[in-house]
């Protein structure tokens, strides 16, 4: 028998398709703070361009269940939006910016002083923006990359510390704290890391390592310092030549997303039609960091250099069809006490999700485990102190205390059609049952793919998702990418 997850996946709510212009208002504005009527049939029939949205992500600064708002970046608009509760379809815009620059990634702080919302935005020019959600005001514009910005990422140890890879093949460190404000660069990570531009990175939960991948092939894990440090605020910015882990036998192609799972890697690349999951061997965060004189170097030419004591071990792999296009990201839902999910879009406005949690529950990996006297695969546990420290950041209840903006679309859409069930029924278990369950959950072949727990198919409009997000709790999921469209999911808590 498979395990039974269902209630652990979203079913969709509502979608909008987003155009250049909105419906109700003539002419761009650099702030849209009235009300906007959006709906799905209304926008089909407009002959402007629709938006690309590259990027997502939710407000990670209030407690599960507060206050769940999300922004979406996609070249010139970054909109800020509050999922509608209820029987109520669609979203409110708290807040709707317009750039002359070209936008694809987004990453969420809070203020030191007053703890107000803080959206960093950046793309191309390879300029980082840093706007205030609640006075609507550009606060600092961060200025040092020398190609377009593909990634940001915040550190979970500190709302002030801000990560922004770039295709100048570097990754900077900027410190968002005022006092630094007119050199706030304090990290830069390039040398013999890549050599070819960066499209994505991620922070270990520890906030001590940087997973980085890029348009070379290769897999980096950094080792990051303590920030800020004794040259925090000069023109003096620490500068590390080389990871301590550096792969290009993990991918064929241009890695696109990478993601920490506890100690485990989540990684993909374009034209793979796959996401891996894998480890370094021989890492281990809660022990103490490598020192920097131990990062290999590129003198003598591997595939695979690592401080750690080995090479990397493959464990297995999530089947995600027509997923071909670079920068199509995935993403993890992973929280104490709930079930990890995973989920990725396609080319075609389907959306695969895997519990992970099942793989460990599914009874078969229990008997191949004991047949190859080997252990079964279980969920990696968050290592001491290390969810303490992230329950310590700072909260608020809300981010914005008025909205004043409304729009965006409903779809009456019947969830359940649109869903293909985990669970195997009492007429599925047989020979052909047996085998689809393999197929979902056997992890005992790491070149072998799993196919999706559950698929959902976005109706109306066929489209390349682009990146996902999930709020605090996992109440809510959001899916962004190409034709302006933004699909709302939830699922009950």
């Amino acid at each position: 028998m498979a395990p039974s997850s269902d209630s652990a996946f979203p079913t969709i709510k509502s979608i909008a398709r987003i155009n250049v212009e909105p419906l109700s208002v003539a002419e761009h504005i650099r702030q849209i703070t009235r009300t906007v009527q959006l709906t799905f049939a209304q926008s089909l029939d407009r002959k402007h361009e629709a938006t690309q949205f590259f990027d997502c992500q939710f407000y990670p600064y209030t407690l599960p269940g507060v206050d769940p708002v999300f922004a979406t970046v996609g070249k010139h608009e970054t909109i800020v939006c509050r999922p509608r509760t209820g029987d109520e379809l669609g979203v409110d815009i708290v807040r709707w910016f317009k750039d002359d620059d070209e936008n694809n990634s987004c990453a969420w702080s809070q203020d030191l002083a007053t703890g107000d919302p803080l959206l960093c935005v950046a793309g191309q020019p390879p300029n980082i923006k840093i706007l205030n959600v609640r006075t609507g005001e550009l606060v600092q514009t961060l200025i040092g990359h020398g190609k377009e910005i593909n990634d940001l990422a915040v550190s979970p140890l500190s709302p002030a510390i801000l990560a922004s890879a770039s295709m100048d093949y570097t990754v900077r460190f900027w410190s968002l704290d005022a006092t630094h404000e007119q050199q706030p660069c304090m990290l830069i990570c390039g040398g013999e890391g890549h050599k070819e531009g960066l499209l994505t990175l991620a922070f270990h939960p520890s906030g001590r390592y940087l997973l980085t991948g890029g348009m070379d092939c290769v897999v980096n894990l950094w080792t990051i310092p303590d920030l800020p440090n004794d040259v925090t605020g000069t023109d003096k910015p620490t500068i590390i030549h080389y990871p301590h882990f550096s792969s290009s036998a993990v991918h064929t192609d241009f890695v696109d997303c990478v993601a920490w799972y506890h100690d485990l890697i989540l990684s993909k690349c374009a034209n793979e039609n796959m996401i891996v999951l894998w480890r370094i061997e021989g890492f281990d965060s809660s022990c103490t960091p490598p020192s920097p004189s131990s990062a290999p170097t590129t003198h003598e030419f591997r595939p695979t250099r690592s401080a750690f004591g080995g090479t990397y071990q493959r464990l297995f792999q999530f089947e995600a069809l027509e997923t071909t296009p670079f920068y199509m990201r995935f993403s993890l839902f992973c929280q104490p006490g709930k079930r990890p999910i995973l989920v990725i879009g396609n080319e075609k406005s389907k959306v695969f999700f895997w519990d992970l949690q099942s793989l460990e529950e599914w009874e078969g990996n229990s008997k191949d485990a004991d047949e190859n006297n080997d252990n079964r695969f279980k969920i990696p546990r968050a290592k001491k102190g290390i969810a303490r420290k992230i329950l310590a950041k700072q909260r608020e209840s809300s981010i914005a205390s008025t909205t004043t903006t409304t729009t965006n679309t409903g779809s009456s859409v019947d969830p359940n059609s649109l869903l293909y069930s985990t669970s195997l029924n009492t007429a599925d278990e047989n020979v052909e049952g047996n085998l689809r369950a393999r197929q979902k959950f056997a992890v005992d072949d790491p070149f072998k793919t799993l196919i999706p727990h559950r698929t959902h198919v976005v109706p109306r409009v066929t489209f390349a998702s682009r990146q996902i997000a999930w709020s605090v709790g996992g109440e809510w999921m959001v899916v962004v990418g190409d034709q302006g469209m933004i699909a709302l999911f939830t699922r009950p808590v």
